[in-house]
């Protein structure tokens, strides 16, 4: 388990990918990890929250985790849970789920990237940044 990312720097990285200021970055946080929470596993959810910070990660475990949506039901959510109108849905989840894959560490972003191809994610991965190269696996995920 890597070291919890620190909330300004997820700020400060996804107000750069939004070109929102702090609030819009902060409110598009909220919104994806909220959404994302709903979308993995139980089990999935409580390990990415102990790599957060615990004002981010109670977002990630308020709702109910483990529902089956589509990537657009994913950012249709995203979209309906912002306040701030100048980003997309779209353009906020990709930059907060790049900057969370690269934030996690290795192992916890092989199993991730596995969990939203599953579920239908791939084009939202496919448009972040993030090195999302899963060949590589710890031995504990064979």
């Amino acid at each position: 388990m890597g070291t919890p990312i620190e909330r300004a720097a997820i700020v400060e990285t996804v107000s750069d990918r939004t070109e929102a200021d702090d609030d819009g970055a902060t409110d598009a946080t909220r919104a994806v990890l909220e959404t994302l929470g709903e979308h993995l596993s139980a089990d999935q959810v409580d390990d990415l929250a102990a790599e957060l910070p615990p004002d981010l990660s109670e977002h990630l475990t308020e709702g109910e985790s483990g529902e089956q949506f589509s990537e657009e039901e994913f950012i249709s959510r995203v979209d309906q849970r912002m306040e701030t109108l100048d980003v997309t849905g779209e353009r906020a989840a990709t930059a907060v789920l790049a900057t969370f894959l690269e934030s996690v560490d290795e192992a916890e972003r092989s199993a991730v990237v596995d969990q939203f191809r599953q579920y239908g994610l791939e084009t939202l991965l496919g448009e972040t940044d993030a090195d999302v190269d899963v060949s590589e696996r710890s031995p504990r995920e064979r």
